[in-house]
């Protein structure tokens, strides 16, 4: 059983599937300059699964949350996912995204397994979301999100990351999506601990 300094039972675990991000995010990344891991040295998904089934759920780990960079970037997601779903023992596999490609995969993600999504989204103007992003598409996140609404994934929440001076002003737009929806919407703040 994994426990932490205050002697409790962890059974969460975020799995980071790639560093690599189609997006550069000004409070996430540098624009230029990054070395990524070379692809032979990501784990496969043979390895990923191996490594669930042998180390984390004999731990007790019943939820797991893919991230990235953007998780949705690997090659056979929809596969990985079915294929952690269908392990003994877990009972909530996550994933948070940007959002960028999910209108396309959001309805077989759910029939794979996955039950809930967290989507990056720090504007709502296309123009800033396309400055704060580095090149961002508003229009494909949000058509995201409503593909993520019609797929019935059992939450859907929004994640905006409020920068002072840069987007603290629609943090009441942001919620306001929440009023006819069934979304959550998370606020967080930036803090400066990197280069990005």
């Amino acid at each position: 059983m994994l426990v932490d300094s205050f002697d409790r039972q962890v059974t969460y675990l975020r799995l980071s599937l790639t560093d690599r991000c189609n997006l550069r995010c000004q409070y996430c990344m540098p624009a230029e300059g990054l070395d990524w891991i070379p692809g032979a040295q990501i784990m496969q998904d043979d390895e990923i699964l191996t490594l669930l089934r042998e180390v984390y759920l004999p731990l007790g780990v019943t939820k797991i949350r893919l991230t990235g960079g953007e998780p949705m970037l690997r090659r056979n997601l929809v596969s990985l996912v079915r294929r952690i779903a269908d392990l003994p023992g877990i009972t909530d596999l996550a994933m948070t995204t940007n959002g960028m490609f999910l209108a396309q995969h959001a309805q077989a993600l759910v029939s794979a397994g996955l039950h809930r999504v967290n989507i990056s989204l720090d504007s709502l103007r296309p123009d800033r979301f396309a400055a704060i992003t580095r090149g961002g598409d508003l229009s494909r996140v949000l058509a995201g999100i409503d593909a993520a609404l019609a797929a019935k994934f059992t939450a859907v929440k929004l994640n905006m990351v409020v920068v002072a001076g840069s987007n603290e002003d629609e943090v009441a737009d942001l919620a306001a999506l929440t009023v006819d929806r069934p979304i959550h919407a998370r606020f967080i703040e930036m803090m400066q601990v990197g280069d990005a």
